[in-house]
């Protein structure tokens, strides 16, 4: 029977790893929190040459493998030029451009641990730079002395649990980051064979680039089926509270149907517990699924349904948090961890097997029909 995590440890993995500010090129920090999560857990954790970790759970002889693919960016800016307190930071990733018509209160950091001091943004001015999705740059006026190399972040809760709400600065993907890390935890214990890859990417947001390396240079076995996980835009067929949303595609690609298989018989299991999903096709954006489907992976892809999406929301044009419900998080680590199961055992959905092959005797009564039109 399919189980949830238990709520205070998802709340708490959630947390330690939402809290780390990040942006596109810069999520060291976060990838210091998902690695102190697995180091806990006894998970061995290794760094590409890229900068991205790698993980892998696995029991038994699994007949088919997983791999969860999650980015750890999310939308934020780059500080391109400094002159003491001031200079022009770039922005980074799918922001819209009505959001600076007025100044914007960041965080700025560096890629070590120092602590993060605020500043503002403000005098947009737009200069597309596609390879970095950048709209164009801001001045910045901080607090304290900038140099180029550091960067900056929204100034917004990094995280509130407000009932099944979690307001979140990075639910896109810093919480999917998270779900990950319950997933393995909980596959770490299960005794059914499976085998389970996770990689935790970067530069997703400004081109899809840490998952499209990890596909180019085949960092996960071709074999494997990789499952990319979002939090994305909410819409009316995939609404928040309603389950984790098994999505067949995104804008531009079509994903596996075989890959889906699994997770077909998760939710079958889920269902039986209680525990609500979706399926929808979510055209908001391109996941990382896109990256691996082209270069012939068996792909599929799990979201949950994010309400403020890149912190943007269609009621004003101030920058807010992102909000993921609670249950439908811990949804899709039950999910996940019935659709490793389900992989490992190479299972079907209850339905196939009557569906697989035609009765003799319908097959015989097809062939009589077509007899008898053929003699009138």
């Amino acid at each position: 029977m399919a189980r949830l995590p238990d709520i205070d440890a998802t709340l708490a993995t959630v947390e330690r790893i939402a809290s780390a500010p990040t942006a596109p090129f810069h999520e060291f920090r976060a990838m210091r929190a998902i690695a102190a999560e697995l180091d806990a857990l006894g998970i061995d954790a290794k760094t590409d040459a890229y900068g991205q970790l790698h993980a892998r759970v696995q029991r038994g002889r699994a007949v088919r493998s997983m791999a969860l693919v999650a980015h750890t960016d999310h939308p934020a800016f780059d500080i391109i030029r400094a002159d003491g307190r001031e200079g022009r930071a770039r922005i980074l990733g799918g922001f819209y451009a009505r959001f600076f018509a007025h100044e914007v209160n960041v965080l700025v950091c560096d890629d070590t641990d120092a602590p993060s001091f605020t500043a503002v943004l403000d005098d947009y001015v737009p200069e597309p730079d596609l390879p970095n999705n950048s709209l164009g740059h801001c001045r910045i006026r901080a607090t304290q002395t900038l140099r180029v190399g550091q960067w900056a972040a929204l100034d917004l809760p990094a995280f509130e649990a407000r009932g099944d709400e979690l307001h979140l600065r990075a639910a896109d993907d810093l919480a999917l980051a998270a779900v990950v890390v319950l997933a393995l935890a909980a596959l770490r214990d299960d005794p059914r064979p499976h085998d389970v890859h996770a990689v935790f990417t970067r530069g997703e947001e400004t081109g899809l680039y840490g998952a499209r390396l990890v596909a180019e240079d085949g960092l996960v076995p071709k074999d494997a089926i990789v499952v990319s996980l979002e939090a994305s835009r909410a819409l009316a067929t995939a609404r928040p509270g309603a389950g984790v949303v098994v999505r067949p595609g995104d804008v531009y690609n079509t994903f596996s149907n075989e890959g889906e298989r699994f997770l077909r018989v998760a939710r079958e299991r889920l269902a039986e517990s209680g525990i609500p999903t979706q399926r929808a096709l979510l055209t908001g954006g391109t996941c990382e699924s896109s990256a691996f489907v082209r270069m012939g992976w068996i792909t599929t892809a799990i979201a949950l349904p994010n309400v403020n999406y890149h912190n943007q929301t269609e009621d004003h044009d101030r920058f807010v948090p992102e909000i993921v419900r609670l249950s439908d998080l811990r949804g899709a680590v039950a999910l996940l961890v019935e659709g490793v199961a389900a992989a490992g055992a190479d299972e079907d959905e209850s339905w196939w097997p009557d569906v697989r092959n035609v009765p003799a005797d319908m097959r015989a009564r097809m062939r009589t029909a077509l007899d008898a039109k053929r003699r009138d």
